[in-house]
């Protein structure tokens, strides 16, 4: 997980984009990975058109939110929040010559549906991981395992799960603390018996030595996991345990073990006879949503085996499934 101290702004934005990320975090919002990767690649860009000086015209507006050979229109949506977002910051702090977007009207909706693991894919995924902590039994194993564990045992999101701390975690009572998730939203989750187990094994092995203040799954030099290496074992997991590519053509995300989990505890909380009307509220309390309408996004069933829940589900809240989600990680 790279920071800004990393990333090398040489453009026309290389005074402004320091100052912005500064900005920025003073009002409270984190500051992305995603997003110091989205500030270089328009620092570039604009340095590739010419432009030496920090301003940002309606023509290289248009050119930078304009759709391109193999993109979707969700990357030209993510394009236009960003540099609107700059834009006023700019020309907020007197900078001349800022286009802001304002009167850019136009609104791309995304037609993504995220992929629903079968419960027999799960054991499949697990089996596949178990088999290499006993042939291999490596700190990359181990450390992988865990962090999808989490994922689907706890559905966390991948930044959550990879930006524990030793402190965050008490091995005792199985409690860990997510804390300023996204939207600055903290949560206490309770993780079950048989995670609990391969938690403890897995810092006797390899987090005896850490500080408090250390990250739970570490890199190789101590720093956080790696987002690149995280999704290379990602895929070759899912390639071995037998997981069809996406008939869109779009890669597995891990976010999509999130989703599974939603989904896979809804039908549970069904079988045992729960109150679904009561359950969402309880659900969106644990996957840390500011609001119950965010949970809609993981209430997407796509298979004919949980219409039952659909049904169900249509008594308490007829318009709680979306026709269309977006591709943001809720």
């Amino acid at each position: 997980m790279r920071d800004e101290t990393t990333f090398n702004f040489s453009g026309p934005f290389r005074d402004v984009m320091p100052l912005y990320i500064k900005y920025r975090r003073s009002l409270g919002y984190k500051v992305a990975e995603s997003e110091l990767y989205r500030m270089k690649e328009l620092d570039v860009f604009f340095e590739h058109h010419g432009i030496t000086k920090p301003c940002i015209s309606k023509e290289m507006y248009d050119k930078w939110t304009s759709l391109r050979d193999g993109q979707r229109p969700v990357t030209i949506c993510k394009r236009q929040a960003f540099i609107r977002g700059l834009g006023r910051y700019m020309s907020a702090s007197g900078y001349q010559d800022v286009y802001t977007g304002e009167d850019d009207k136009r609104c791309f909706e995304s037609d993504y549906i995220p992929y629903v693991f079968t419960r027999a894919e799960i054991k499949r995924i697990f089996s596949e991981m178990d088999s290499a902590c006993l042939k291999k039994p490596s700190f990359l194993n181990h450390s992988f395992r865990l962090i999808v564990s989490l994922c689907y045992c706890c559905g966390l999101r991948k930044s959550e799960a990879v930006s524990l701390k030793i402190k965050d975690v008490d091995l005792h009572t199985g409690k860990i603390n997510i804390l300023n998730s996204k939207r600055d939203v903290s949560r206490i989750i309770i993780v079950s018996n048989s995670l609990l187990e391969v938690m403890k094994k897995y810092y006797n092995d390899y987090c005896t030595a850490y500080g408090q203040d250390d990250w739970l799954i570490q890199n190789s030099k101590g720093g956080a996991y790696c987002k690149a290496t995280l999704y290379k074992l990602y895929h070759k997991l899912l390639e071995k345990a037998g997981i069809p590519e996406r008939s869109d053509g779009r890669i597995h995300r891990l976010h999509d073990m999130r989703h599974a989990f939603c989904v896979h505890t809804l039908e549970q909380m069904q079988a045992k006879g729960f109150d679904l009307y009561t359950s969402l509220p309880l659900l969106s309390v644990y996957l840390g949503h500011k609001h119950i309408t965010e949970t809609e996004y993981y209430l997407r069933l796509v298979d004919e085996c949980h219409s039952s829940m659909l049904d169900q589900s249509a008594r308490y809240c007829p318009s709680i499934f979306p026709e269309e989600v977006d591709d943001n990680e809720n």
